[in-house]
């Protein structure tokens, strides 16, 4: 899960801090930071705190050039699935931001500032155009350009809910529930992950160095709880699907009421999610299941009764920045042409600001160049980055204030190139 602590800076001191790389004698110091700032239990037999991070990524603000360091953050190289052309999708990298951290002894003194402009300057020195991140609080990193892309919606029912889904026909689906705690099973349900990842809008990728810290079961989660298990989902011989779960006992007035969460799932068609959900809901002595990370438009709400019925909770996803608008705005496709001039605005990343023609042929792909031609559109860097995998359209963009229509048509034309048939689910956390 990606880590995300707040720093509420006045920026004046930012410049104070210097951004330096993590290497094998500061990576203690790194850690230090973000147990300090996170006070997470950390018991025997935990995985390694840092163990899942790519250390050429990470990195430290110091104000002496040495530790104790000021704050921490790290990202990870992933792909995001976007739209391609037409109806299609595609894989793009993602630099996932991560172990975001500023020492408790530095708050409100610009250290997330200097860290945040160190990472836009070293992912553009990289090449790499897209970033994304779970935020922990919802106020911090609007400010930095980054933009909720897609919703998590949580739903919540019975044990032994009904799921009504005619049409979907389940036959030839089992499942086997297994403990996620074996090697051999991570190493399958990271496989799972990447055969069905692009193929589902708006998920994002884990590296197998990540996956295998992210399936190892922590001591702290288990208080009051079995360890995680993983219901494989298989078809023909096929893995085909799989669901997280963790189960907590609980009796009351002598009658079974435990709990039941699924804190990641993947699906390769709706047969298999809906095999799975129906699983999910027949395990005995449960009370409650809760499943996260569907998306808003997620056929399961249906097949509950609605959001009325079934929906509890909506959060926000992946959060997205265009890091290089140009290389971000050509690397996902279209589902119709348009020929658009794009007056950016971007505090952020100054290389972004100005205007781009953003051009989409017939086939959906585009070019996306400097232009001096008069503007279209007025575009907050962040109404691109919210519209990236279809989470939220043109419409309430500009309602919201993010676009400007300067030419009439310019902003259906635009919805109509960036439209997507569904919404994009919320991405696995990193």
């Amino acid at each position: 899960m990606g880590r995300m602590s707040p720093d509420q800076t006045t920026e004046r001191d930012h410049a104070a801090y210097e951004v330096v790389a993590v290497d094998d004698s500061t990576r203690a110091a790194f850690v230090d930071v973000d147990l300090m700032t996170w006070f997470d239990e950390v018991a025997e037999g935990d995985p390694e705190p840092g163990g899942g991070l790519e250390w050429d990524r990470s990195f430290a603000a110091t104000a002496t050039g040495e530790p104790p360091f000021a704050g921490v953050y790290s990202s990870f190289a992933m792909s995001a699935t976007v739209p391609g052309p037409g109806t299609s999708l595609r894989q793009v990298p993602m630099a996932g931001l991560t172990w975001v951290g500023v020492h408790p002894d530095h708050r409100r003194r610009g250290v997330l500032t200097a860290m945040l402009e160190h990472h836009f300057a070293d992912l553009h020195r990289r090449g790499e155009a897209l970033a994304g991140l779970h935020a922990s609080e919802t106020g911090i990193y609007g400010r930095f350009g980054y933009a909720v892309a897609s919703a998590d919606a949580i739903v919540e029912l019975g044990g032994g809910a009904q799921l009504e889904a005619s049409g979907i026909d389940t036959d030839g689906i089992s499942t086997v529930l297994l403990t996620l705690g074996d090697d051999a099973v991570r190493k399958r349900v990271q496989a799972i992950h990447v055969a069905i990842a692009p193929t589902t809008l708006g998920q994002v990728v884990r590296s197998a160095r990540l996956a295998d810290h992210a399936y190892r079961d922590r001591a702290a989660d288990q208080r009051g709880s079995e360890p995680q298990r993983v219901l494989v989902a298989v078809r023909d011989g096929q893995d085909v699907g799989y669901a997280l779960l963790r189960r907590r006992h609980k009796w009351e007035h002598g009658r079974p009421q435990g709990t039941l969460t699924c804190s990641e799932h993947a699906a390769a068609d709706p047969a298999v999610l809906l095999a799975l959900l129906r699983r999910l809901t027949a395990f005995d002595l449960i009370g409650t299941v809760e499943v996260f990370a569907l998306a808003v438009d997620s056929p399961a709400i249906w097949w509950l009764g609605g959001p009325r019925a079934s929906v509890r909770h909506v959060l926000d996803g992946v959060w997205l920045r265009l890091v290089d608008v140009g290389a971000a705005l050509e690397a996902r496709g279209y589902a119709a042409a348009c020929d658009l001039v794009l007056e950016v605005v971007d505090d952020r990343c100054p290389w972004n600001a100005g205007r781009w023609r953003l051009t989409v042929g017939a086939d959906g792909t585009a070019q996306c160049r400097r232009s001096d031609d008069d503007a279209d559109l007025r575009a907050d860097q962040r109404a691109l980055a919210s519209m990236y995998t279809g989470g939220r359209r043109a419409g309430e963009l500009a309602a919201q204030g993010w676009l400007t229509e300067l030419r009439p048509g310019a902003l259906a034309e635009l919805g109509a190139a960036m439209a997507t048939l569904v919404a994009p689910v919320p991405g696995v956390g990193f």
